[in-house]
């Protein structure tokens, strides 16, 4: 019968559902740092041992699309061509 589980078979789903999440968290893991780092200012972002704790800025992703676009001016002929 399929409704009928061992004891035996319990633990061991169990089991495999927590190392399921331990892996992913373990995976996900990097993901995180790099997107939290995306948010810190760069003197925390640099700091040795890491700021986990911080209060996130969206300042280089402003500067990112706003001002380096505006400091360039337009390309000439020749570097379209280039």
């Amino acid at each position: 019968m399929a409704g009928v589980r061992t004891p035996r078979e319990i633990l061991t789903n169990r089991v495999a559902i927590v190392a399921v999440f331990v892996a992913l968290a373990i995976m996900l893991t990097p993901i995180y740092w790099i997107a939290s780092t995306s948010f810190k200012p760069r003197n925390l972002a640099t700091t040795i041992p890491p700021t986990v704790v911080f209060e996130p800025t969206v300042s280089p992703f402003v500067k990112l699309f706003t001002k380096r676009s505006q400091l360039r001016e337009q390309p000439t002929q020749e570097e379209y061509d280039a």
